[in-house]
């Protein structure tokens, strides 16, 4: 298999936490504000599973933030680069981009992540591992708008801000044939799918996930090894009351994990509150190079997330 197929069911979940953790050495901001008050800002950075990829290093040199209506954005720069193995960051463990910084109260518009980005697309010390070979990453424009999120969100006034970007890696990295860098290496494409939670909004989704409905489904039984759980499957998570299917883009996609007592468990923190669909997708590769995605249960399981708790939802 090519390191391009490899990466052909790549469209989970990879996010970005804003969630107490160790603090990253920044200089002061420069820029505009919103607001004449200020506020508190807490910003970090998570992931979860990536098929086939061992580890997914990003280099970061600041943070940004563009008020709202215009005027000049407010820049953190770390005083050296942040270079994050993503994939070490999953399933609650997070690393802090920022902590307790002060923000001026307002609304604003976007947030930008800051990279090291070359003349060439790629970004210094990032890359993605697959089987023990190191493959850049590259970045479109990654020079000019660094990893953007267009999402809107408020600083309130003498508050303290826990704030979530969720990176889902696997819909934002693609191997196009043909994109090489010297020596005809093949380049990784990272195209950005972000979303921001607050982290107040949010709550958790966990459950299990029942021996026989992996077993009836015939993709996932083609990645079957006997030894725990399943290469291919994942919990696949819609946002509302919608019919699993894949044209549609799931919020998020937990890896399911044997537990010491033997039972399938999944655990997906740092959800907005509201309803959702769930499904266990396992992806099967035809012998044409296409890929497909089967739902048990076909029509998925509704949940409903609310602040600060737990839903079970079982499949």
């Amino acid at each position: 298999m090519t390191s391009s197929s490899r990466f052909t069911s790549l469209w989970r979940v990879v996010r970005l936490i804003a969630v107490a953790g160790l603090s990253v050495p920044f200089l002061a901001a420069c820029g505009g504000g919103s607001g004449s008050s200020s506020s508190t800002l807490n910003l970090g950075i998570t992931d979860g599973p990536v098929t086939s990829a061992s580890s997914v290093v990003v280099s970061f040199t600041g943070v940004e933030l563009q008020p709202s209506g215009g005027g000049k954005a407010i820049t953190f720069n770390f005083s050296s680069p942040e270079t994050i193995d993503l994939l070490n960051e999953q399933n609650g463990n997070e690393a802090s981009l920022l902590s307790g910084v002060a923000v001026p109260a307002g609304n604003y518009a976007w947030i930008r992540l800051l990279l090291n980005v070359a003349s060439n697309g790629t970004v210094a010390n990032s890359y993605i591992d697959i089987n023990g070979a190191q493959y850049p990453l590259v970045i479109p424009s990654g020079a000019q708008t660094g990893l953007k999120l267009v999402q809107g969100f408020t600083m309130t006034a003498n508050q303290v801000a826990n704030f979530t970007i969720d990176f889902m890696l696997q819909q934002s990295i693609t191997a196009p044939p043909g994109l090489t860098s010297g020596g005809g290496t093949q380049d990784y494409l990272l195209k950005p799918a972000l979303r921001l939670v607050n982290n107040v909004q949010a709550g958790t989704i966990a459950g299990t996930v029942a021996l026989s409905s992996l077993q009836s489904n015939s993709a996932c039984l083609a990645g079957d090894s006997g030894s725990g759980p399943l290469p291919n499957a994942q919990v696949y998570i819609f946002s509302g009351s919608v019919t699993p299917s894949s044209s549609l883009t799931p919020v998020v996609e937990p890896e399911i994990a044997l537990s010491s007592s033997g039972s399938y468990t999944y655990d997906q923190p740092f959800l907005l509150a509201g309803d959702y669909t769930l499904a266990v997708a396992c992806t099967s590769t035809s012998s044409t190079g296409s890929t497909s995605v089967v739902f048990v249960p076909a029509a998925g399981v509704t949940g409903t997330v609310t602040a600060n708790q737990t839903t079970t939802v079982n499949l």
